[in-house]
């Protein structure tokens, strides 16, 4: 049998985090351009500070779970479905990023390489639904500036995230 990693107060934590993830969307009413970059920023610093102020393995992977189950059924994406997907893939790599780094979420530099790949892996997956399963056809460098850009600004979110996460825990940890 499975035991359950998370406390209660790890799942309010849990929940808290994932509501920031959501509200993190809204970002999109500003067009493209300034919601890809705004995004990544907002949305990697989510997630860097939920792993470091929750502090338990799977943590990123359980976000990632629930986020993908609550866009699926809506199914607001744009290029289909099936591109809600992309979280999941980006939250495994960010994942095991995090667990291979010691300590969970420890490490400044494996916290930032993490929300870099979280943007690269999440990225190229929802491209390739996109243009295999839909078909869509886009231009080389389009595809490229479109991961490019989302890998800059989550390290740039993974960054903030990591310099607030430790402010937030150790207000949290002194309470």
């Amino acid at each position: 049998m499975v035991k359950f990693p998370f406390s209660t107060r790890d799942v309010t934590l849990l929940a808290a985090f994932l509501a920031l993830m959501m509200v993190a969307e809204v970002v999109w009413v500003l067009g493209t351009i300034a919601g890809n970059f705004f995004y990544g920023i907002l949305f990697g610093a989510v997630l860097i500070i939920a792993a470091i102020v929750v502090g338990k393995k799977y943590t990123i992977l359980t976000l990632g779970i629930v986020k993908t189950l609550i866009e699926l059924f809506p199914a607001p994406m744009y290029g289909g479905t099936l591109v809600t997907l992309s979280y999941l893939a980006g939250a495994i790599v960010l994942e095991a990023v995090l667990q291979f780094s010691g300590p969970y979420a420890a490490s400044k530099k494996m916290n930032i390489i993490g929300a870099v790949l979280y943007a690269f892996s999440s990225r190229l997956v929802a491209l390739l639904i996109v243009i295999f399963i839909y078909g869509m056809n886009l231009p080389e460098y389009l595809v490229v500036a479109y991961i490019a850009i989302n890998m800059v600004t989550f390290a740039i979110g993974g960054l903030l995230g990591n310099k607030i996460g430790e402010k937030v825990k150790n207000t949290l940890e002194s309470v």
